[in-house]
């Protein structure tokens, strides 16, 4: 920036009134005509200059509201001990459309991965693979939370693989839809889950975890949009339903603008003073793209930057059970960015996420927020989610101690680093602007 005093930088959003269905008043964003304070809402989030920190505040309404989000603790799937202590490879070689493929798998890797082996090597979906000569019974997806080793399969075997390839099957028009986040199932994960079952392991110290997380750091290499800054820490900020409501997004109801959560672009220029900020997003690139370019954050003219973007195919899926049955969901771990930037660590970064599964194989580094999808609505206009994490992760960030390790972010609400004024830098670090 050419000045050393950015101009305030505004949110446009509707005016309440302007919706009949809503009688409900709500507090706007507005610019000050006599000054250049920035306001969010009457008693959180300002900015003095246009690039000062929050003012603390008390929570006038009280512990938030929960979105109604079921949640449940995750608890690891039963393993022999054998299994973990001690990995065996099996070297299996598969038939399939005239040609011989080698298949080499793990004791301790899930029947999904077996499959999902299959699929990479030969484009015929899981669901679609008939195996003759593996095993007596049916490998179904019932059984993809199974361990390899378990099956009773012999080593260097010889099987068939009868399946049609993804791109020669017809697929009906009308079933090609638009992506949408639509699971809305949580699972905690605690560092002391493993106590609470017998001859189990927690996922972050699953040999087939750590190994997965290793392929992808081989095989999905991160592009990044804008260098590290040295001495920052890093912010993992959730995409959809996170900091925006995909939904009204994708559908084109409503404008990216008020697809945003409330402050969105403000706490990112807040906290990007102490955050190297990376999105993460259970969606695909070009969808992600799209939705980033939408709301402004790639290719905008705001005091922040990002440094880099994470899609889907960084991700991968841990078993666990919930309830007593087994459960799969996909994660996002911390490790896949550190193995790139080890000056970044559990002690440096935090994860922002509406659900909580998404940290499984990290649960200290995670920080839930309420999910946010009522976007359009007096309730949404009305969202002080970010206002208040802002001035949590600009306490955090300049704690003394600086160790995130020593903060429990899952009591952040009632954590003095909700409630301590923040004193903004000097000099604030922005952006260059490119020439």
């Amino acid at each position: 920036m050419s000045d050393s005093t950015p101009p305030p930088t505004i949110t446009a959003l509707p005016d309440i009134q302007a919706s009949p269905t809503d009688p409900k008043k709500s507090k706007l964003f507005h610019v000050s005509s006599t000054d250049d304070t920035v306001s969010l809402t009457s008693d959180d989030l300002s900015l003095q200059n246009g690039h000062g920190g929050p003012a603390c505040e008390d929570d006038a309404d009280g512990e938030a509201k929960e979105d109604g989000t079921p949640i449940t603790m995750a608890v690891p799937l039963p393993t022999d001990e054998g299994l973990i202590e001690t990995e065996e490879w099996w070297e299996l070689k598969m038939s399939w459309s005239g040609k011989i493929y080698e298949v080499k798998v793990a004791s301790n890797d899930m029947v999904y991965d077996f499959r999902e082996q299959i699929q990479t090597l030969t484009a015929v979906p899981p669901v679609r693979q008939k195996l003759i000569g593996l095993t007596k019974g049916k490998l179904s997806a019932e059984l993809d939370s199974t361990r390899f080793g378990t099956l009773g399969i012999k080593k260097g075997i010889k099987f068939t693989m009868i399946g049609t390839p993804e791109e020669l099957s017809f697929k009906d028009p009308n079933d090609l839809v638009l992506p949408e986040i639509v699971d809305d199932f949580d699972v905690e994960y605690s560092s002391q889950m493993t106590k609470k079952a017998k001859n189990a392991i927690a996922p972050a110290d699953d040999p087939r975890n750590k190994r997965k997380i290793q392929e992808k750091v081989e095989t999905c290499p991160i592009s990044v949009i804008n260098e590290p800054r040295p001495g920052k820490k890093l912010l993992v900020l959730d995409l959809d339903y996170t900091i925006v409501d995909t939904k009204p997004l994708i559908a084109g109801s409503l404008p990216p603008s008020e697809c945003a959560r409330p402050g969105l672009h403000e706490f990112l220029e807040l906290v990007y003073q102490h955050y190297d900020i990376a999105i993460w997003s259970q969606t695909h690139w070009r969808w992600l793209e799209m939705k980033l370019v939408e709301l402004g954050m790639l290719g905008g003219m705001r005091n922040y930057k990002l440094c880099f973007i994470a899609d889907r195919t960084s991700m991968f899926p841990v078993f666990t059970e919930r309830n007593g049955q087994p459960y799969q969901h996909e994660v996002k771990p911390l490790a896949y960015f550190w193995a790139k930037f080890p000056h970044w660590s559990a002690k440096n970064t935090i994860h922002i996420d509406d659900l909580s599964r998404n940290f499984a194989l990290n649960p200290g580094e995670g920080l839930r927020i309420r999910a946010f999808n009522t976007a359009g609505t007096a309730t949404g206009w009305q969202d002080r989610e970010l206002a208040k994490l802002g001035v949590y992760l600009w306490n955090l960030a300049t704690m003394p101690e600086g160790d995130f390790t020593k903060v429990d972010h899952g009591q952040w609400r009632k954590s003095p680093l909700r409630r301590q004024a923040i004193v903004p830098d000097a000099t604030p670090v922005l952006p260059e602007t490119d020439a």
